[in-house]
């Protein structure tokens, strides 16, 4: 995939976030039941634009006005009109990557902004990689909605674009394509032909159109390759049914969504019972090691018998047999050195021998720093007592009751959430 590292910087995890390396493992576990949206791609409008700004690059080239070494720019003040379009046209203040650049250029700019792809116009610090053209084009790629490389859309969503967006330009057209070419400026103050147009077009109540495209794409993921077809959609059916869109998911939910599940689709409900066991070890080893964090200098021993003061005998919802049935799914994911590690904090945290999991871990943050050249946030110092490396925020550890119930990790069920209750129109 040619364009992986340029459209999809969060694929490759860098040594200072993800201390455990668990995102390519929930990651994994998500992809079985939403297969094609990540956790940032969870506006429909967003969607829009990248399909907009792809279109009209494409067109540009093969129209001769435009080269495509030009196309990362054009796509960029696509973008900009198109937050400009939703702001001040539509009153859209929450859905928007740069909302923040937007609102004090409109201001600064007396409504007559600078479209350009310099620090005049950039609507983020990195608008490349921090915008829809960095965080959304993976997502509409593996939905079917743009081809590989960096120009155009797929055939059903160019006849759709042309279709629901494109002929509603009217006379605008020339205008963009001067606009998207040269850069310039935008007059959001009202008489503005193009800019009405690009606003209409962008309007917060969506089109049935627009509503029956994105829940086939973006929604049921039913153009995604190599999938088991309509999954996506029952568990989507089951979302409405079961969940409360507006709130994220918990172990509760989930745990609801597999029991529904049961009578019509056994495989999904298996999906979910597994993602809850293997949450129940993620979210409880993460709130650990966060602690471990804030404990230098103490003597393991000493934070092993706190954890278990606050903790109890045991780590609730863990099952050695269903995390025997994760293990060989874990392993393929990171390798057999970080799945040992992940084996022996399990034991410790079933067993309520906080000692061994707080060591396991340990072993674990080394040996994922290790593959990152890099050094661990912790370790065993001087004298056995722990050294830490990288200060975690002080933070109180969860009791029992937290514990039973503690999520971290999303598993993309909230972007397919997001993203469903934007179509309920």
């Amino acid at each position: 995939m040619p364009f992986l590292t340029l459209e999809d910087p969060n694929a490759k995890i860098r040594g200072s976030r993800d201390p455990l390396g668990v995102q390519p493992v929930w990651s994994a576990f998500g992809r079985h039941v939403v297969t094609n949206l990540t956790t940032v791609s969870t506006s429909v409008r967003g969607f829009t634009t990248l399909l907009l700004g792809r279109y009209f690059t494409a067109d540009l080239v093969d129209r001769g006005m435009a080269t495509r070494e030009d196309a990362l720019n054009i796509f960029l003040r696509m973008e900009q009109v198109c937050a400009y379009a939703q702001y001040v046209g539509q009153g859209v203040d929450d859905d928007i990557r740069g909302i923040e650049r937007v609102k004090r250029f409109v201001d600064e700019q007396n409504g007559r902004v600078v479209i350009q792809t310099d620090r005049r116009g950039r609507i983020l610090s990195d608008q490349k990689t921090y915008g829809l053209w960095g965080l959304y084009s993976v997502s509409a790629r593996r939905s079917g909605l743009i081809p590989e490389g960096s120009l155009g859309v797929s055939p059903e969503a160019r006849e759709f674009v042309e279709r629901c967006y494109v002929s509603r330009l009217n006379g605008a057209t020339r205008p963009l394509q001067q606009l998207l070419t040269k850069g310039g400026v935008l007059d959001t103050r009202g008489g503005d032909p193009l800019f009405a147009a690009v606003a209409k077009m962008l309007s917060r109540k969506l089109l049935p159109d627009e509503i029956e495209f994105y829940a086939r794409f973006l929604r049921d993921g039913l153009e995604v390759e190599n999938v088991e077809p309509e999954r996506q959609a029952r568990f989507r059916e089951l979302l409405e049914t079961v969940a409360d869109l507006a709130v994220p998911t918990g172990r509760a939910e989930v745990l609801q969504l597999s029991r529904r599940a049961r009578a019509r689709d056994r495989g999904l409900a298996t999906r979910l019972e597994r993602i809850a066991h293997l949450e129940a070890f993620l979210a409880s080893s993460d709130a650990l090691f966060q602690h471990l964090l804030t404990q230098d200098g103490q003597e393991p021993d000493r934070v092993a018998d706190e954890v278990g003061s606050r903790w109890g005998r045991r780590v609730p919802n863990l099952d050695r047999g269903a995390f025997h049935e994760l293990h060989d799914e874990i392993r393929s994911i990171v390798g057999p050195a970080m799945a040992r590690c992940m084996e022996q904090c399990y034991a410790g945290l079933h067993d309520g021998d906080y000692k061994e999991a707080l060591l396991a871990l340990l072993d674990w943050n080394q040996v994922v720093m290790s593959d990152r050249g890099a050094s661990p946030w912790l370790r065993c110092g001087e004298h056995g007592r722990l050294d830490v490396r990288y200060r975690g925020n002080d933070q109180l550890l969860p009791n029992k009751n937290e514990l039973n119930e503690l999520w971290g990790n999303s598993y993309f069920i909230d972007s397919l959430k997001s993203v469903t209750k934007q179509l309920e129109q």
